[in-house]
């Protein structure tokens, strides 16, 4: 099968069934959905497929210090949220957007933006992949001037519904390109507030360098250091806490760790991760640990995930 063939079964699928599936997801109330979330997880876990390998793997480097049996029960809480989380996309993207704004209970910490915005030379977001991160940018997209980059979809349908969900309160999206680097700095210099995703795996060799997270050595993009060097820009982080039972979301931002600043690298990006690891130990059980954090190693070290056979 060719892979245009593919590409127009792949693209017809998801019109047939995932486009749907988000759409029905919208309409639940979220209570609902965090219920079929339980249920849901719980079958993953008991399918022991390979994202949940990884997150014992990941779960493992990360918290040497648990007992098997503790290091076992995140994993298990760990997949329960991914599920959430999977199940809360739709419920993102088209719920109408004052009932998602109406989900946020709390607010903590948002003192640490309002000093950094008014210093006047644009504040980065670091917004990992932790909570919902989707209900995270809606919320800040709605209170401020708010441009976030991001991989664009390969299947056009996916793509409209993301960017549609997500540009519905004024954010601005941008591809992750070096055009959409261009803009994010663009928007920086004009005092303006710019999503960064800090914890993932630059494909780019030249884009990142390793720096420790969890007290593992993680290739980590250098994006941040390279638009505060361009900008002076400030820096702070934060996330959106799925709270118990569907009951909403509560928002946290925590102040930059001075490191972010430093004009090495290496020092900058650990800062970087640094307050990655602050968000997560707020929600641990929340984060996306089904994604291979560390599958690029140093020189010279092993594989830390098993290959497909």
């Amino acid at each position: 099968m060719s892979q245009n063939k593919r590409k127009q079964l792949k693209s017809k699928a998801v019109n047939r069934l995932l486009v749907p599936f988000l759409s029905f997801c919208s309409k639940q109330p979220l209570p609902r959905l965090h219920r079929w979330g339980r249920w849901l997880g719980q079958v993953l876990y008991w399918m022991n497929g390979r994202n949940i390998q990884v997150t014992r793997t990941n779960l493992a480097l990360c918290y040497p210090q648990l007992s098997d049996d503790a290091r076992e029960q995140k994993v298990r809480a760990s997949t329960l949220q991914t599920a959430n989380m999977g199940l809360e996309l739709g419920w993102s993207w088209m719920i109408p957007f004052d009932q998602l704004i109406a989900s946020v209970r709390q607010v903590h910490g948002q003192e640490y933006l309002e000093a950094a915005k008014a210093e006047g030379h644009g504040v980065i977001i670091l917004g990992p992949h932790l909570g919902n991160w989707e209900v995270f940018g809606l919320f800040l997209s709605h209170h401020y001037e708010m441009t976030a980059m991001y991989a664009v979809p390969k299947i056009d349908a996916l793509d409209k519904i993301i960017t549609d969900g997500r540009s519905r309160s004024g954010m601005l999206m941008v591809p992750a390109s070096m055009k959409g680097v261009a803009k994010l700095l663009k928007q920086l210099q004009k005092g303006e507030l710019v999503g960064n995703l800090p914890d993932q795996e630059p494909d780019d060799p030249s884009g990142g360098v390793f720096a420790p997270f969890m007290g593992v050595e993680a290739f980590s993009p250098k994006l941040v250091t390279r638009l505060i060097s361009k900008t002076g820009a400030r820096v702070v982080a934060g996330f959106a806490r799925r709270l118990p039972d569907g009951q909403g979301f509560d928002i946290h931002f925590i102040p930059a760790d001075e490191r972010v600043y430093d004009s090495d690298d290496v020092v900058a990006v650990s800062g970087v991760n640094r307050m990655v690891e602050n968000l997560v130990e707020l929600a641990p059980d929340q984060y996306q640990w089904e994604y291979k954090r560390f599958k690029r190693r140093p020189e010279g070290q092993p594989g830390l995930y098993p290959r497909r056979k």
